[in-house]
């Protein structure tokens, strides 16, 4: 039905599960969705299989940054019990995505069948691509929690305003207080000089280990770029832009993310779903509650 259903019956299953990569922060508005997008990008065009999901549900703009109108979403899949190759849409360089549907709470409150269905679907996905990056929803809840803590690591994206260092630092707070062992990675957005952005990754950093006693990695810094309001209006990735400073950037960053993780395997790791499950047992199921966290 889709070029997308080819594409995963084709798929050889791997010896490694996807590595999940959960991209939050702590409020809107700095750009997380749009890091999300270009980063995903990035990783494929170094020869990386990689599946985007949005998880903001019902406020998701992933389709509206690459001008693509979804067919089916991810609340299609657990209400009416799609298959992985139903929903995934196919956008510039071959990226996959799965848009986020408009229903505002649905997935996380779906019962036990739908989350057997999600289980499914999502082991089918990890069996077929190299990474799965899941765009949450700015602020944090206690679903949205889970998917974080379930991750095998998160890119945190902040800008160098005060508000945004401080709502970024009460999400990374909550977080390493139920996972202190998390991998957490910071990414400064829009800053003006690489003086600016690493100003700020220092003070962020020196936070975290003071107040919390652990360690969040630095991923890398992008400037502040004109071409990237234009990439919004023509509803292009900024990574396509011949004159993007910050496309150049992000280009290099995912270069140098994957030095180090090229030898990770599944082995030794407790995949997304296990850790999921485990949460959720645990007494990790949602409230419906959204709960922001900062100032």
């Amino acid at each position: 039905m889709y070029d997308q259903a080819a594409k995963l019956r084709a798929s050889v299953k791997r010896n490694a599960l996807a590595r999940t990569i959960a991209v939050a922060s702590g409020k809107g508005g700095v750009g997380k969705s749009n890091v999300a997008l270009n980063f995903s990008l990035a990783l494929g065009k170094l020869g990386k299989s990689v599946l985007l999901i949005d998880l903001d549900l019902g406020m998701g703009n992933i389709e509206i940054l690459l001008g693509i109108s979804a067919k089916r979403s991810f609340v299609d899949m657990i209400q009416n019990r799609l298959r992985m190759e139903e929903i995934v849409e196919t956008g510039p360089d071959d990226l996959d995505f799965i848009a986020a549907g408009a229903a505002m709470d649905e997935f996380f409150r779906m019962d036990g069948a739908g989350f057997a269905h999600f289980q499914q679907e999502f082991e089918r996905a990890q069996q077929r691509y190299d990474f799965v990056i899941l765009d949450m929803g700015a602020g944090l809840t206690e679903e949205s929690a889970g998917f974080i803590l379930a991750a095998d690591e998160s890119i945190i994206v902040t800008t160098t305003e005060p508000t945004s260092m401080m709502d970024a630092y009460a999400l990374i707070k909550h977080i390493k207080s139920m996972n202190a062992d998390l991998p957490m990675n910071l990414l400064v957005n829009r800053a003006m000089d690489r003086q600016e952005g690493q100003d700020t990754a220092d003070r962020m950093k020196e936070v975290v280990q003071t107040f919390l006693h652990a360690e969040i990695l630095l991923l890398g810094i992008l400037p502040e770029d004109k071409q990237i309001p234009k990439s919004v209006k023509m509803q292009e990735p900024f990574i396509n832009q011949k004159d993007s400073k910050a496309g150049a950037i992000m280009n290099q960053l995912a270069s140098d993310y994957l030095k180090p993780a090229e030898g990770m395997t599944a082995k030794g790791r407790t995949s997304f779903i296990g850790k999921l499950k485990e949460i959720w047992m645990k007494g990790g199921t949602p409230n419906g509650k959204n709960t922001r966290f900062g100032r």
